[in-house]
């Protein structure tokens, strides 16, 4: 019975699945979705979802790259401000630091610095953020984020504080120097 209920178990988490991760190669990897190209870390692996790109070298909890785009039509998930065209790169940024203020799970989030930055060419911003999870763990994240008519682009690091941050953070400074939209 005990070797049953395991079965089941395994079988609902299969189906109800996580999408499968891939090796990176450090070449540049088309993100269709998100319509972008970025080199992702050698030796990493990374993961496509519905709307974002997820790398790790170690395990989500330990470091994460991700790429996202939101469509200006679209909610965030934890606040009610949206995105809108022509939006200045301060008000993005305010933007995406209030949806993650705004998430029970980040606890003492702290904004460290926000300043102008290219991406792509294009007007953006570069955020450092520190937050403690649940457990009490620091981490630090480091978001860059821009706008393309209707569309928000974001790319952000995320690692415990301690270790991982700084070990991790020369090779997304390199990703996000390789980004490329697909189509302006």
């Amino acid at each position: 019975m005990r070797k049953a209920i395991l079965f089941l178990i395994a079988v609902v988490l299969l189906l109800g699945g996580c999408a499968p991760w891939y090796p990176t190669n450090g070449e540049p990897y088309i993100a269709k979705a998100q319509n972008v190209s970025v080199n992702l870390p050698a030796g990493w692996m990374r993961q496509n979802r519905r709307d974002i790109v997820l790398a790790t070298r170690d395990g989500l909890p330990l470091q994460t790259i991700m790429v996202e785009t939101i469509h200006v039509n679209d909610d965030l998930k934890y606040t009610k401000k949206k995105f809108s065209p022509g939006m200045l790169p301060q008000e993005q940024a305010e933007t995406i630091i209030d949806n993650m203020t705004s998430n029970q799970k980040v606890l003492g989030l702290k904004v460290l610095e926000n300043k102008p930055a290219k991406i792509d060419g294009r007007q953006g911003f570069r955020a450092l953020i520190s937050f403690k999870d649940s457990d009490g763990l620091a981490y630090r994240s480091l978001y860059y984020g821009f706008m393309e008519k209707e569309w928000f682009y974001g790319l952000r690091y995320t690692a415990p504080q301690r270790h991982y941050f700084e070990r991790d953070r020369e090779a997304f400074d390199k990703a996000v120097s390789s980004v490329k939209l697909l189509t302006p």
